[in-house]
Formats: C-alpha cells, structure tokens, sequence
C-alpha cells in the first residue's frame, strides 16, 4: 500500500467549497481512500488547517474539519515530537533560499522518517523540495 501525507493545503482545498482546488482534492482524496492508500496527517498540519478554515470561512467549518481529520479511522495522526521539531529546525536553517514555511519542513522531516515519497498537497513547495505530488 502506497503511503501517502496529506499537507494543509490538500486539507482545505478538500473542505473549503469554494477554494480553487476544491474539485480535484476531493478527486485525489477519494482515489486515496479507494486505492487504499495509508494517509498520514501532522498535528501542524491540523492546527495549519484549521486556522485557515477559521479565518477564510467561519468557526463552524473549521470545527467540521478539525473533527473529520481527527475522528477518521483511515488517517494516521503523527505528532510533531521534540526530534522531528530539531530536525526540521535544522533543516529549516538551511533553506535559506527558499519560502518554505516550518511546518513544511516538519512535514518533510516526518515524511523522510516514514518513508512516504508522495504528499496530496497544491503547495509548490513540495515539488522544489523534490517531492511527488499525489494526482
């Protein structure tokens, strides 16, 4: 089973109606779910999606969200614990040349650790950081 990580911005273009993106992630999230494909989520992540839920629409949804990410049976929580949070530090240092926000970085520390070649994400970022986007 392919491994997959969903970022925030695969998140909210999944739940946000109205968002660019809305089409295809509910494309590409429902040919994860019936690919069977193990899809893994951060806390940041999270956190990342809904705060920008809350401030693009309203409470509500980002509770809507927030409970269906986290209530799910076929998403795999990883919490962003103090090693990953060091390594993506580090890691963030040294993109100097880049815009990648920290959480990416902690999403591709975690990614690296686990072994997951393939984010559903429409952020450009993981594309120059090498990394396969899920279509």
């Amino acid at each position: 089973m392919e491994k997959v990580f969903v970022d925030t911005s695969g998140w909210v273009a999944l739940f946000v109606k109205n968002d660019q993106n809305h089409k295809k992630a509910v494309s590409v999230y429902n040919g994860l779910k019936n690919s069977r494909s193990i899809i893994y989520t951060s806390d940041y992540c999270i956190d990342e999606t809904i705060t920008t839920i809350l401030a693009r629409g309203n409470h509500k949804q980002s509770v809507i969200a927030g409970q269906a990410i986290i209530t799910s049976k076929i998403i795999e929580l990883v919490f962003v614990s103090a090693e990953y949070f060091q390594s993506a530090w580090t890691l963030y240092r040294k993109y100097s040349d880049k815009r990648f926000s920290f959480t990416d970085v902690t999403t591709f520390v975690i990614m690296k650790n686990l072994g997951i070649r393939k984010a559903f994400s429409f952020d450009m970022g993981f594309s120059q950081a090498g990394i396969m986007l899920a279509e």
